[in-house]
């Protein structure tokens, strides 16, 4: 079973639609994306990317294609990883491309090693190669994503209109327990563990 297929089968068990009766893999998917989102926020995937520097100068242009959230360190890279050099730097977008300043000017030919944060990942998902995510986590990212699931079936003007209010009520407690835990684990310090609850198993019928 693919990652994304065993994602979506976790999260739709923790909704009780084994069989997508209720939710499709759109929703799952989209759910799922907010999950990463959130969970991203807190614990970021790091990777590196190295951009040459054209002309002495202490303000650096990066490609209109370079995407992140944040940079989070400037290095002068050298072959020898003991003489890779820390930068005090200033990273800012301007027009959707970013720019960093150096407090010092890097000599035209060098490199700069930039670690920036970005959105983890599931195989499959968005064409995403591979999943970033601790198999630890994964767990609170199916509570996360059924949470949003819930909430937004709740909130779904269309869906509501024809639904049984104890039905819609239902999903909203839902929401708010999955939610709730999902936002505890988010916000919690790096190294604490938290042990899932038993979840109320969900009734639609």
């Amino acid at each position: 079973m693919s990652a994304i297929a065993a994602f979506r089968v976790s999260i739709l068990a923790l909704l009780s639609d084994a069989s997508n009766a209720i939710f499709s893999n759109n929703d799952v998917d989209q759910a799922l994306r907010w999950a990463l989102s959130q969970y991203s926020l807190r614990r970021p995937f790091i990777r590196t990317y190295q951009f040459t520097v054209d002309a002495t100068t202490g303000v650096h242009t990066l490609p209109a294609d370079f995407i992140t959230r944040h940079i989070t360190k400037v290095e002068l890279y050298d072959e020898d990883p003991d003489d890779i050099v820390d930068l005090t730097f200033y990273a800012f977008q301007r027009d959707e491309q970013w720019i960093v300043e150096t407090k010092y000017e890097v000599s035209a030919g060098d490199i700069l090693q930039i670690s920036y944060s970005t959105i983890h990942t599931v195989d499959g998902l968005d064409a995403a190669a591979g999943t970033t995510l601790a198999a630890a986590d994964e767990p609170i990212i199916h509570v996360g994503a059924a949470g949003r699931a819930a909430q937004m079936r709740a909130l779904d003007r269309i869906e509501t209109i024809n639904m049984n209010k104890d039905v819609v009520q239902m999903y909203k407690l839902l929401a708010a327990d999955y939610l709730f835990f999902f936002a505890q684990f988010s916000t919690a310090e790096p190294g604490i563990v938290l042990a899932l609850p038993d979840f109320p198993a969900l009734d639609v019928s």
